[in-house]
């Protein structure tokens, strides 16, 4: 059964998850989390989200290459992705990738908003 989430969020590590769900919430966007890259699939099927926030580097997969999998994917391809990632020089990749946009981390949570905002307004 499919789940109205305006945002999924991809990260390996489970207290940023919480940390970046709770911002989104007060922003006042539904979110759901997914914490293991080979259960992704499957949550955008459910989730139906209009955006995926995602980490750069997963536990063993590579961000980058689920991105340009997801933008050349029918089913996917239209959902926004915005890449995370703490390494210089990241942002390069991540766009060419087929991210629509790129957040360092770590992140000004105004900034951090902003950027979701540009992608996806809230449903308040």
């Amino acid at each position: 059964m499919k789940q109205e989430t305006d945002v999924l969020l991809m990260d390996d590590d489970k207290d940023i998850c919480v940390m970046v769900e709770a911002i989104l919430k007060f922003a006042g966007y539904k979110v759901q989390s997914c914490l293991l890259p080979d259960q992704l699939e499957e949550k955008l099927m459910i989730a139906n989200p209009q955006l995926l926030l995602m980490d750069m580097l997963l536990s063993g997969t590579d961000g980058r290459d689920v991105c340009r999998k997801l933008k050349t994917d029918p089913s996917t391809s239209k959902v926004k992705i915005i890449m995370m990632s703490a390494h210089p020089d990241a942002d390069k990749s991540c766009r060419e990738a087929g991210a629509d946009d790129f957040i360092s981390k770590p992140f000004d949570i105004d900034h951090f908003i902003s950027v979701v905002k540009n992608l996806l307004p809230a449903n308040n």
